[in-house]
């Protein structure tokens, strides 16, 4: 839920930026492309890293990245060309919690529930989309519509993420004493 409060920050505001930087609307389509190119990188790839590090540990990896990436390239970027590297980086990893999240509820619930267990998943994502926007929109009007950066609604996608990341370093340690492996084993 916390991921997807936070998720469509840089999806809605990174074309903006770029348009505010570049005066050219199809940049701001181009941005979208190249996000979308980096999420069929990040779903193909999703399986090899789940399988080179556990499908826990690629979502808490994931989730973690994607904080960091928004608050250190949303809080920096002034060129297009950041705006295009950011874009292809955060499509690139944030769509790897998106690929592996089935396999994990597969796992810990077992095949026989996975339809129950994802859209119980997806109401509560559903629930992030519909609280996330809306405040983000509030932030905007509050804080940044006189400014050209989005520095509120960034800080609220990164505390999103970072909750999201806290929520996972939980559920990483309660999996991890179910099955009794180590922070290093790949679960």
């Amino acid at each position: 839920m916390f991921i997807n409060m936070g998720y469509f920050e840089p999806l809605l505001y990174v074309p903006t930026l770029a348009v505010i930087q570049s005066g050219s609307q199809s940049t701001s389509s181009n941005i979208v492309l190249v996000f979308n190119a980096g999420t069929t990188i990040g779903r193909v790839l999703s399986g090899l890293i789940s399988k080179l590090i556990g499908p826990a540990n690629t979502n808490l990896a994931s989730n973690f990245l994607c904080c960091l990436f928004i608050c250190i390239f949303m809080f920096s970027i002034n060129t297009v060309v950041g705006y295009y590297i950011f874009s292809a980086l955060f499509g690139t990893i944030s769509t790897l919690y998106l690929a592996v999240n089935t396999h994990i509820l597969a796992h810990e619930f077992g095949p026989q529930v996975v339809a129950s267990s994802v859209g119980l998943s997806m109401a509560c994502c559903g629930v992030g989309v519909l609280v996330g926007n809306p405040v983000q929109g509030v932030l905007y009007e509050t804080y940044d519509k006189t400014h050209t950066k989005f520095n509120a609604v960034s800080a609220w996608a990164v505390a999103c993420f970072a909750a999201a990341t806290a929520c996972y370093m939980v559920l990483r340690w309660l999996v991890g004493r179910k099955h009794k492996v180590s922070w290093f084993q790949k679960i």
